[in-house]
């Protein structure tokens, strides 16, 4: 009799096991399980996953589904399944898959990671506030004074490798000025490094596949720490982010002594006087750090693409160069305020995004609710991935998707085929439903001024293979982990961008924390002096130098 119930059990598990993996009814199409895997053996490189669900949404359609081990995932591959399943369905679709490593590694306060709670939805109504489209006026001078600088770097520096981290000092210092009040004032700070450091540690940890998967075999959790790597890393990575976070916030109070109420008030010192519970001040506060680290990365992103692609189509800078030209001249760099009347940059910048989006794939959703989209169920306690780069790529939406085309948004508010009646939105790149990203008004102001004065000021070619002496080719599908960084991709013209101009540099940063060098270059460059191999800048900069290389309208 025992053994007659023994090997009922041991059937009863197995076909259990063999369960693992399989499609349940009424779930979208996908691709053929196995046993256990579901269609993880499917899957490519993490750089490559955009590319393999493009194919699997060319063939099963707007939706379908993927088993990973016993987890489902649904991808949404059309603007319509996007706003019938994400926007107006946001209460059962704004929450985040669990993720064991991450939040021990950023200690249960990241935004990106964090489940729909009442606290994330007040902080997420703080954050709208803070960084609305009327607020973000008022932090345009701070991205002035940064892309100023920015172009200063790219001419004093012209090595290829400061492309990239002048870039990312560019956008890590105006987020660090947003949130903490206080900015990077060089690329060789070691708070800047240090900063690209922690935040490479933490992206390591949540790239699928870097350790054991916790997720989906929760009993991973107990091993013992001598058998798994990930505590050890994982607490790294808390106390390493806590030191930083701490340490501005320090900061931070200290500079809202004098910029207390202003409208360039830091969102730590705003926050601070809100009246919050120690919770919602914990919470709220460390969101700060997440936010400085969405902004630094995932500006930079784009604006890197972009210096690619002008290196890549050289046709397109020289047009986005003559429409800048013929809107601001040569007698002073352009402004926020001129980026309405230069219709081809704007296309310039969609086309860009469209073509290589940040993150190609989205940041997966977690249902809370079980969700219908026409004969399909979206069970609960599934992710749903929005698969923007299909969308961006297919040829039913856009005419000859591949083509880098910025023409394609003159004719369409979208880029899509004239005619064609969709449900695209403008900020596809930046998340859906609830947790749209709040600091787009930011970033899109980020994007759009440093890209008028890099083109305005800079003239980008791709670097030339010294044995062959022919342009170094680039793959624009390539993608480093979750979003795209290809650094020796680009040299700069030894010729001005005109023939008679001459490098003027009046200013570069703002009045607190600008080194010595800086302050000597700027007064130095009061007398014209030939162009460099880098750039040439037109004219005078923001807030020009006294004989003293104090800034004679200094932001604060």
């Amino acid at each position: 009799m025992i053994s007659i119930l023994l090997i009922i059990v041991c059937v009863g598990c197995f076909i259990h096991l063999l369960s693992i993996g399989r499609r349940e009814p009424g779930l979208p199409p996908g691709p053929p399980t196995v046993p256990l895997l579901g269609n993880l053996h499917l899957l490519p490189d993490i750089g490559q996953n955009h590319l393999k669900l493009m194919e699997w949404s060319r063939k099963y359609g707007e939706i379908f589904s993927v088993k990973i081990g016993p987890r489902t995932t649904v991808v949404l591959s059309s603007p319509t399944a996007i706003k019938e399943v994400v926007d107006k369905t946001s209460w059962a679709a704004s929450s985040r898959p669990p993720n064991y490593l991450g939040e021990l590694a950023a200690g249960g306060y990241h935004i990106l990671m964090a489940a729909d709670t009442r606290l994330l939805r007040n902080l997420r109504k703080t954050l709208a506030r803070f960084f609305s489209s009327a607020n973000a006026l008022h932090r345009v001078p701070i991205q002035a004074a940064e892309s100023t600088q920015l172009l200063h770097e790219l001419m004093t520096r012209p090595e290829n490798k400061w492309f990239f981290k002048s870039v990312r000092r560019y956008t890590h210092s105006i987020a660090m000025i947003n949130i903490y009040g206080h900015r990077i004032s060089s690329v060789d700070s070691p708070k800047l490094q240090g900063f690209y450091d922690m935040l490479h540690r933490l992206v390591h940890i949540l790239v699928p596949g870097a350790y054991a998967p916790v997720d989906l075999v929760p009993a991973l959790k107990y091993l013992p720490e001598q058998w798994a790597l990930w505590p050890a890393v994982c607490r790294r990575s808390e106390s390493e982010m806590t030191a930083f976070h701490l340490e501005h916030c320090r900061l931070a109070e200290a500079h809202s002594t004098t910029h207390d109420g202003t409208e360039d008030e830091s969102f730590i010192s705003s926050i601070s006087k809100m009246g919050l519970s120690r919770e919602e001040y914990d919470a709220f506060s460390c969101t700060g750090l997440v936010m400085v680290q969405g902004g630094s990365d995932t500006s930079a992103v784009p604006l890197l693409s972009l210096i690619l692609i002008l290196a890549v189509y050289p046709e397109h800078q020289e047009r986005a160069w003559r429409e800048i030209e013929a809107v601001v001249g040569t007698a002073r760099l352009p402004e926020l305020a001129d980026f309405s009347h230069m219709p081809f940059v704007d296309a310039l910048i969609k086309e860009v995004a469209r073509i290589r989006p940040t993150f190609p794939t989205g940041i997966p959703h977690f249902t809370t609710e079980e969700i219908r989209y026409k004969n399909y169920v979206v069970p609960k306690d599934t992710t749903v991935i929005l698969n923007t780069y299909s969308i961006f790529h297919d040829p039913d939406i856009f005419e000859e998707p591949e083509v880098f085309n910025p023409d394609r948004f003159l004719q369409s508010e979208y880029g899509t085929r004239p005619g064609m009646d969709t449900d695209f939105r403008d900020n596809f790149s930046f998340g859906g439903g609830r947790r749209l990203c709040p600091g787009l008004h930011v970033a899109r102001a980020t994007m759009q001024l440093a890209t008028m004065r890099l083109i305005w000021a800079c003239s980008f070619s791709s670097a030339v293979d010294p044995k062959t002496e022919q342009p170094i080719g680039r793959d624009l599908d390539f993608y480093d982990s979750a979003s795209c960084q290809q650094l020796s991709y680009c040299s700069t013209d030894d010729s001005c961008r005109n023939s008679w101009s001459r490098l003027i540099l009046l200013s570069a940063g703002f009045s607190r924390g600008v080194s010595s060098s800086e302050r000597s270059s700027c007064r130095h460059s009061r007398t014209p002096s030939p162009c460099c191999s880098v750039t040439s800048i037109n004219a005078h900069l923001l807030y020009p130098w006294n004989v003293h290389g104090e800034p004679l309208s200094p932001l604060h």
